[in-house]
């Protein structure tokens, strides 16, 4: 990579964060084999690449720990220190925002018993938790993540497989109109067989189907239609989803706070090396012995010459200094040339620094003194209000590519057989987020006490499963069994509420 204008200027094209949109009624006009619509689709490639990669790879790069203080210009003296340290902020905020949004997996709730197994079975084949803390990883790095649906087979079974796809290599192109439907997802790849032989795959999802074209080297820029494929989910298959309404990476507003970061502990490294590499200064003159020459006839260093007589002064760690012969001159002294360092006032720079940082991307600081210590519910709910507000702007618009998602699924569900499956009844899915964050269980607990009876055995159970792990389900069976109800029909968890009455008959005053 070339040397970067370091903290200087914009850092991305002004286009870099573009949507891709096509009038519709030139869409419903494609015609995919046709060279004027090739041509067309290698314009939008060509500006994916030329506008929009770079950024995306940048803020890879800054993931990675490669950051941009790794390429700022060389200093003009040779002579100097010159550190580059690059901090790793962006996978701290990257994994702190996975784990806090995403670490207790997502729930789906359908009153449609049919429909939840489905659902069900899909998440547990796809390893949805695995999958989607993936597209969260995307989704704090570039602002963006892309999957792909498509059906496979395993034996006899067919069922709906999902795949992360790169954005550095996917884009989606939308329709004019208010809703930006999505016309067509992108996804391309280069495959090089070595020898200058390179191909460009490019695939084309529409609503109903899949457009494959080869790129090849060795044919210049011609670029052919090679295979049509039929899909059956009846909307593009490449599902987009957004960190932010801007599509903005989790730390992308505070790369130049990062960048002064590294050039701050970067000066540090630099000044503690050049003050073990400090020029000695001396005042007056050090007894050399009566020879001057400091090589002897040989080439060898004369141990009574000035170097030999100072070489030995350095081996035995001290130094002997003469009057200086003129009488005005000055008195006799030796010190090292080093700069001043006000350690205090860098100190407090660096960690307004990080303050900074951890405030404008709404990650709490957990080496802060007062997160130290058993913590009230109530006191630890201030200190991640910012936090929760923008985990839940995120989490809808993380839903809201989820429920395309399970739509385009329901499709596939449909043409197996299962017809009770559509749009209605999937869209009154739920879908339910867990936080991942610490629990005071004495005050949970507490709190599932105090709901019982006003609110359902099953809401108490869901609660109670924070503490206990065990599925909500799961316990008021387990609960139903241990009691020995022979009536199916009757209620599984009337254990809980004598074990709650019990317990407030205890702690009750006399």
């Amino acid at each position: 990579m070339k040397t970067v204008e370091f903290l200087k200027g914009p850092r991305f094209n002004q286009r870099a964060n573009d949507h891709y949109v096509m009038m519709e009624e030139d869409f419903l006009l494609v015609d995919y084999a046709s060279e004027d619509w090739i041509e067309q689709l290698q314009h939008y490639v060509a500006r994916h690449k030329q506008e929009q990669v770079g950024r995306l790879q940048e803020l890879m790069r800054y993931f990675k720990g490669d950051n941009n203080i790794k390429y700022r210009a060389a200093k003009t003296d040779d002579t100097e220190a010159d550190n580059r340290i690059s901090s790793d902020f962006a996978k701290y905020i990257t994994i702190f925002e996975q784990g806090y949004m995403l670490g207790n997996p997502v729930e789906y709730k359908n009153d449609d018993g049919q429909l939840q197994d489905l659902i069900k079975d899909f998440s547990k084949r796809n390893n949805e938790k695995r999958h989607n803390i993936s597209l969260k990883k995307d989704l704090c790095v570039y602002g963006r993540a892309y999957e792909l649906l498509t059906v496979t087979k395993t034996g006899s079974v067919v069922w709906v497989k999902l795949y992360k796809l790169s954005p550095e290599q996917t884009f989606v192109i939308y329709d004019d109109s208010y809703e930006r439907h999505s016309l067509m997802g992108v996804n391309y790849y280069e495959l090089d067989y070595g020898q200058s032989k390179r191909k460009t795959v490019i695939k084309v999802y529409t609503v109903d189907k899949i457009y494959t074209y080869d790129w090849l080297s060795t044919q210049g820029d011609k670029m052919a239609l090679r295979e049509v494929e039929d899909h059956f989910f009846n909307g593009v298959p490449i599902n987009e989803y957004a960190n932010n309404e801007e599509r903005l990476g989790s730390y992308e507003s505070v790369l130049d706070n990062i960048d002064a970061y590294d050039l701050s502990q970067s000066e540090l490294a630099n000044f503690q090396q050049n003050s073990n590499e400090a020029i000695l200064l001396i005042k007056g003159n050090a007894y050399t012995g009566a020879d001057e020459e400091d090589f002897l006839a040989d080439g060898r260093i004369n141990p009574n010459g000035r170097l030999g007589i100072s070489l030995a002064y350095k081996r035995a760690k001290m130094l002997i200094l003469d009057d200086n012969p003129n009488q005005d001159g000055v008195e006799p002294d030796a010190s090292y040339l080093v700069k001043s360092y006000d350690s205090q006032g860098a100190e407090a720079y660096k960690q307004r620094l990080v303050n900074d940082i951890l405030r404008f991307t709404f990650t709490p600081d957990t080496l802060d003194s007062n997160f130290a210590g058993v913590q009230s519910g109530e006191s630890m709910k201030y200190k991640m209000m910012a936090s929760d507000n923008y985990r839940e702007q995120q989490e809808d618009l993380f839903e809201a590519g989820l429920m395309r998602r399970l739509r385009l699924a329901v499709n596939i569900w449909s043409i197996k057989g299962t017809e009770a499956t559509n749009y209605e009844q999937i869209n009154e899915t739920s879908v339910v987020f867990t936080p991942n964050k610490p629990q005071n269980q004495s005050e949970l607990a507490t709190t599932v006490k105090n709901l019982y009876g006003i609110v359902s055995d099953q809401t108490v159970f869901e609660l109670l499963s924070l503490v206990t792990g065990v599925d909500a389900l799961a316990e008021m069976n387990r609960l139903k069994q241990e009691k020995g109800d022979e009536d199916k029909g009757g209620e599984p968890s009337s254990r809980f509420g004598e074990v709650i009455a019990h317990d407030q008959e205890e702690t009750s005053p006399s």
